[in-house]
């Protein structure tokens, strides 16, 4: 015989006696069609729903919950939940399923994840020059839990303000040009898992990069002229003499080649040939161009590597400089900077208490070193050269010659003018010629 339908509530839930043995007493709710309170001969009380399911033609019982772990509320909300399903042909036993197998999926696709899949997807792209820089820069600064809260969110559930709140606190730090290009890696990151065959696997519906820009950052590409002056270079380089290995040297090499910063930081044994040519070949897969390039080595730049000690052992690594005997190259450049401005700053102001150090990067070397080429009257086409500013067009399909001993010329005027600079000769040692004339 069918129960009267009662308002149902947590005092009238708690007061519902056990079923009389061998059966089971059942209170419907007046307020949610079909949902009922029922409670066995042991006093065990479960929502149930009433209703037509699919796959059967006549009203059947399905358990919601059980009280009082499921609230009533709770009770009734899925109660709701499950009728409009069923208005909707979907049995919510499968859409449950459905629910679950997505809420596994999105705890094993979390950021981490699909960026250690992007990760070993780098080496199929077809413009691959970078590709070593990338993963150490995403390694780095994605990938790392203290600079990333949101690294093992679903990435799903990762927002637009996630991504700003990152790149935020790297252009803080400061670091605005890291910034720039982790917002280019995580931007290239979310583009690789939208890809059709990617994103459904991943669960992936809305690109969150879509609508952002480096303005929304406030970072901009700006294109920098700073160079360093002569009593930069001389502070620069004392400064780079107090610093123990590797940054000490690292500095120095620096200067004294023109190279990109990774190039020099990454550099390896196999690619120097010290008592040959005295030739260093960074290989294509380390160089912008996607060529190999050629730097001779001047006498100091050739002093400068031979002082280093090649490290020993079977968990040896090739690394020139490195903390960790040679496994990985150096890297946290962010804070050596600040101590090398600070340290820069402390020699300028040793003959000038008022001087200051205006802001530079690493990469500002590079430009001073090519500014300097030019000072020294090097054909622009070597110095360009030098600097890993390769030929263009027909000239790098057809001509195929190195320019090694010019380059070497430019290389050795510069060292030279550089050592007069930051270690000019004392009065002792000049030789003082006559005002009289022959």
């Amino acid at each position: 015989m069918p129960t009267p339908r009662k308002r149902l509530t947590d005092n009238l839930i708690a007061a519902l006696k056990p079923a009389p043995p061998g059966t089971r007493s059942e209170t419907r709710d007046d307020l949610v069609s079909g949902l009922s309170v029922r409670v066995s001969e042991k006093g065990k009380k479960t929502f149930v729903l009433v209703a037509r399911f699919p796959g059967s033609q006549n009203p059947t019982r399905r358990a919601i919950g059980e009280y009082p772990a499921m609230s009533l509320h709770t009770a009734r909300e899925e109660a709701k939940n499950w009728l409009l399903l069923l208005k909707r042909g979907i049995d919510p036993r499968e859409e449950t399923e459905r629910a679950k197998t997505e809420q596994a999926r999105k705890r094993a696709n979390t950021f981490c994840s699909v960026v250690e899949d992007y990760l070993k997807d780098i080496p199929t792209r077809q413009r691959n020059r970078h590709a070593g820089q990338d993963e150490r820069e995403i390694r780095r600064e994605i990938l790392d839990p203290k600079r990333n809260k949101w690294l093992s969110k679903p990435i799903v559930d990762v927002t637009d303000a996630d991504i700003a709140e990152l790149i935020g606190s790297i252009r803080d730090r400061p670091a605005p040009g890291m910034a720039y290009n982790v917002w280019g890696h995580i931007k290239a990151i979310f583009a690789w898992a939208m890809w059709p065959e990617r994103r459904q696997g991943y669960g992936l519906i809305n690109n969150p990069t879509q609508h952002l820009q480096p303005k929304h950052f406030k970072l901009s590409k700006s294109v920098s002229v700073r160079v360093l002056t002569d009593e930069e270079i001389k502070a620069y380089w004392k400064a780079a003499d107090a610093t123990p290995y590797p940054l000490g040297p690292f500095y120095k090499l620096l200067m004294l080649t023109g190279q990109r910063k990774s190039e020099v930081s990454d550099a390896q044994w196999p690619e120097f040939d010290l008592a040959g040519r005295k030739l260093w070949t960074v290989p294509e897969e380390r160089f912008k161009s996607g060529q190999s390039h050629i730097i001779p080595l001047s006498p100091d730049a050739l002093s400068t590597i031979e002082t280093l000690e090649r490290f020993a052992g079977d968990d040896a690594g090739d690394f020139l400089f490195s903390t960790t005997k040679g496994q990985k190259p150096i890297n946290g450049f962010s804070r050596a900077k600040a101590a090398l401005d600070k340290a820069m700053l402390e020699i300028l102001r040793t003959d000038n208490p008022t001087a200051t150090l205006p802001d530079w990067v690493f990469h500002d070397v590079r430009r001073t070193v090519r500014t300097r080429l030019s000072g020294l009257r090097v054909n622009a086409d070597i110095a360009e050269l030098i600097i890993g500013h390769g030929k263009t067009g027909l000239r790098r399909v057809y001509d195929h010659y190195e320019f090694e001993p010019e380059m070497r010329d430019a290389l050795e005027r510069w060292g030279a003018a550089l050592k007069l600079l930051v270690d000019p000769p004392s009065d002792n040692n000049v030789v003082k010629f006559s005002k009289e004339t022959a």
